[in-house]
């Protein structure tokens, strides 16, 4: 494809773990390989990293931040960065890019694009800083419903783009690759079934990690070899990391280990016989062929299998609306049932490899975001 010479602004609140962070690298490479002269600005985080091997600049900047100084600053930074390389489009991913990144677009004359990746809080004074921009991108149908009904947005300016994946990165790992993962974890020949369980650790997901390492426990009356990795960090790992330190004791045995921030996280699915998590976690092990059930803060929805994909993809893969509550009990069946079927754990990773690479791939979510850019740009 011939290069656009049109140049974006990228504008997360923070590059570290999470789903939305890890999006906004994922579609800033897949739009630099359309031919799009890309920029990033951010608080900074551990992803910057991912921008920098892939010649993306990244400009510091405090979006993660209500505090006016901090506002004003950014501000300021992101309009030098529009004046010093002709920036032609913004695209700002959170409520404090979106609404500063507003005034300067009104005042630059240039088109801005505004992600919602949640249902951010609603209600006042939260929905007179919740802004629209000239287009609006929800990542699933259920985000695009909220922000119509909580924040009065016009239906006819929102696309609907799903979280987009590497799945030349994210891929099924033969034997001889999750055999060498396992060697670099360190992870011992009579552990199995090896639990992956990833989030961000802050408030109801660090909850609900430990919700998880409850329910492990009880699985290692019935299963002596299974072992469950945590990864992630935040604000909260360190009750996270307590609980799985109790459970450890009380077995006499490391049942639980919590990894931290993982970088190399398809190395953790390689190892993987179940994944469990949601949004862009249940996407990457799907890619992967990983079996994933599908848990979060607001309830369970079992594996991602053709019988719920439909209610899945509405909600970017999300907890919310699930039909069974986040309890250790609930997540024990569905934990000790696809155990116990491995013909069932292959079919579902077969499928999910398929839904990933038909519907969420990272160039076909570049080439739907791209389309608004140009359409904004009059290309």
């Amino acid at each position: 494809m011939a290069k656009s010479r049109a140049s974006v602004l990228m504008l997360p609140m923070s590059l570290d773990i999470g789903g939305a962070e890890t999006s906004v690298i994922s579609l800033a490479k897949g739009i630099q390989a359309l031919g799009w002269q890309v920029y990033v600005a951010s608080s900074g985080g551990q992803r910057v990293q991912d921008l920098h091997e892939a010649g993306i600049p990244h400009f510091a900047a405090p979006l993660h931040s209500r505090w006016p100084l901090n506002m004003a600053r950014a501000y300021r930074t992101i309009s030098d960065i529009i004046s010093t390389h002709k920036v032609d489009l913004i695209h700002a991913h959170a409520r404090i890019p979106i609404w500063i990144s507003e005034r300067i677009a009104a005042k630059r004359n240039i088109p801005l694009v505004a992600t919602y990746h949640g249902t951010f809080k609603s209600g006042f004074p939260w929905v007179f800083f919740s802004r629209q921009g000239d287009k609006t991108v929800a990542v699933s149908e259920t985000i695009s419903e909220y922000i119509v009904r909580e924040f009065g947005f016009d239906p006819g300016r929102i696309t609907v783009i799903p979280n987009g994946i590497d799945v030349s990165l994210f891929h099924p790992a033969t034997p001889e690759m999750k055999a060498n993962a396992r060697h670099n974890l360190g992870i011992p020949e009579d552990k199995e079934p090896l639990l992956v369980y990833v989030s961000r650790l802050d408030g109801d997901l660090a909850d609900a990690a430990i919700c998880v390492e409850n329910t492990v426990s009880e699985l290692s009356r019935k299963y002596p070899g299974i072992m469950l990795l945590v990864a992630g960090d935040g604000k909260d790992f360190a009750p996270v990391r307590a609980k799985a330190d109790e459970i450890n004791a009380h077995c006499n045995k490391e049942v639980i280990r919590c990894l931290g921030f993982v970088l190399d996280t398809p190395s953790l699915y390689a190892v993987s016989d179940i994944v469990i998590g949601m949004s862009r976690v249940a996407l990457e092990a799907m890619a992967a062929a990983k079996p994933v059930i599908i848990f979060g803060p607001s309830g369970i929805f079992g594996p991602a299998s053709p019988q719920n994909v439909n209610a899945l993809e509405e909600r970017n893969y999300v907890s919310l609306g699930a039909p069974f509550p986040p309890s250790p009990d609930v997540l024990y069946r569905f934990i000790d049932d696809l155990i116990q079927h491995p013909e069932r754990c292959a079919n579902l990773g077969g499928f999910g490899r398929r839904t990933v690479v038909e519907h969420h791939s990272e160039e076909s979510v570049a080439r739907a975001t791209e389309r608004l850019y140009r359409e904004l740009l009059n290309m």
